[in-house]
């Protein structure tokens, strides 16, 4: 179990995680509530780029509260929340693994409950008009694959995370902030791929202390997700 010594920059207390949590869950709720539920995401049927946006939008209230309660709040700099470069020069191989590991175990939960016939278990690719062409890509990378990654990585790893394992040890931090991390999403088919995924990011930004390692591996798995929603044929 880690000491709060090793998060000696974390200032916010359990109360400001709950109201932070409470504004993230809000904002993702009003985000599927306007495009009408979890299950329509994979059948939008709006303009494409529209999606790609409001996701965009929801996931900047994450940063709006973290720079009330870490900024203006407690008067701290952003690299409090791991916006700092890595030291060492192994830290990208993190990321890579992190990513590496995310996939790995997101291919075989798919294909064990696939096997199962647990078919509403089973992830869904991103809708393929997401990518349909080149100038929606290009507003979906944007969107979802650059800043999507950072807002959530910043919330959950930098702020949650940190102020989580600060307090109650390296176990606790990484597990219920991987755990929110996966709820917000609203959907029982990823919440546990997810809840994976946040733990394996968790891991990474508490051995590098730079949030840009999980945010790399992040962005890099959105990234592939968009390219295989338009180059990978569905069964």
């Amino acid at each position: 179990m880690t000491s709060g010594r090793e998060y000696g920059e974390v200032r916010w207390g359990i109360g400001d995680m709950v109201l932070a949590s409470a504004i993230s869950l809000g904002a993702f709720g009003l985000f599927f509530l306007a495009i009408g539920g979890v299950s329509t995401v994979n059948q939008w049927e709006g303009n494409p780029s529209s999606l790609a946006w409001l996701a965009a939008i929801a996931e900047s209230v994450l940063l709006l509260s973290v720079w009330l309660i870490v900024v203006k709040k407690y008067r701290l700099s952003w690299s409090a929340v791991g916006v700092r470069l890595p030291s060492g020069g192994g830290a990208f191989i993190l990321a890579a693994a992190a990513l590496l590991g995310s996939l790995v175990f997101t291919s075989a939960y798919a294909f064990i409950v696939s096997g199962l016939g647990f078919d509403a278990l089973v992830p869904e690719p991103l809708p393929i008009e997401l990518a349909e062409d080149s100038a929606l890509m290009l507003v979906s990378v944007l969107a979802l694959g650059v800043w999507v990654p950072f807002a959530e990585e910043v919330f959950f790893r930098g702020f949650l995370f940190a102020g989580l394992a600060a307090r109650y040890g390296l176990y606790v931090g990484v597990a219920v902030s991987a755990f929110l991390f996966a709820v917000v999403h609203f959907s029982l088919a990823t919440i546990i791929p997810i809840f994976v995924t946040g733990i394996l990011f968790g891991l990474v930004y508490h051995v590098t202390r730079s949030i840009w390692i999980p945010v790399a591996a992040h962005s890099a798995q959105n990234i592939l997700a968009l390219l295989a929603s338009r180059y990978v044929p569905l069964p």
